[in-house]
């Protein structure tokens, strides 16, 4: 929906905003930010156990499945995609690795590439839609300085989510080695949303890349164990493995 009229009362303009589908995926971003924060906080006076932190944590989830929830309404409600096409769609994607994080025991690295996502989406709306909302002019130097720091910084914080997202499947796999409880099923899951990444990202693909060269240096040295290397090329070869078939359609975020 387009932002409010310019020409109307601030406050009706506002209500116009309020009342739209895609004010409340972006409420459902800073409350993503709300909870990352809280449960952040809470890691850091040593207390992610207690039960505020777990519900900051759980809160954090729902709002994400909410906010891509209304993603794949906006995109899938005229026409509704075959399960191959609708499992490949981004949005899809994290909607489902945002339900495993959500039924999973709390893990704080499980939360950054989500905060950066809702962080980016933040700023985006508010100076597309608050900002001439609430009267604030579009070329404004506050909002220019938003323009350009999303213009500047997008793409480097989405490599920086990439990374993030292998710094976890090496946690998940490490947790499976241990056999710790639900470790597993984490890892089948979140295996093969790694693999979709590879093949339809290239920001995954790069980071991968990066990966494969450092730890390629390291693992031919002669005192790493066969088994680890082994271990090494069966992981690449999983990663890489990911079946290629028709990508969905590109779901929009704003």
């Amino acid at each position: 929906m387009a932002p409010p009229t310019p020409g109307t009362p601030t406050s009706q303009r506002i209500l116009q905003l309020v009342k739209t589908l895609q004010f409340a995926w972006f409420t459902g971003h800073v409350f993503v930010l709300l909870g990352v924060f809280f449960y952040a906080l809470s890691t850091v006076k040593f207390s992610p156990g207690t039960k505020w932190a777990r519900f900051w944590y759980r809160e954090t989830f729902v709002s994400v499945i909410v906010t891509y929830g209304i993603v794949l309404y906006r995109t899938y409600k005229s026409s509704f995609p075959n399960t191959t096409a609708l499992l490949r769609d981004d949005n899809v994607q994290y909607m489902i690795i945002a339900l495993l994080w959500l039924i999973s025991k709390p893990l704080l690295v499980t939360l950054p590439a989500f905060a950066i996502y809702s962080f980016f989406h933040v700023l985006t709306y508010t100076r597309t839609n608050v900002f001439p909302a609430i009267g604030y002019p579009s070329n404004s130097p506050l909002a220019t300085k938003i323009q350009n720091f999303v213009d500047s910084y997008n793409d480097k914080f989405t490599k920086a989510v990439a990374n993030l997202e292998l710094v976890l499947l090496v946690r998940i796999f490490l947790d499976a080695l241990l056999w710790r409880k639900g470790s597993w099923i984490s890892l089948a899951v979140y295996g093969s949303f790694m693999r979709l990444r590879f093949e339809q990202s290239a920001f995954t693909k790069l980071a991968v890349r990066n990966w494969e060269v450092r730890i390629d240096s390291l693992i031919v040295h002669p005192a790493v164990p066969a088994f680890a290397k082994n271990g090494w090329t069966q992981v690449k070869a999983f990663l890489k493995g990911a079946p290629r078939t028709a990508a969905a359609p590109e779901a929009k975020t704003e």
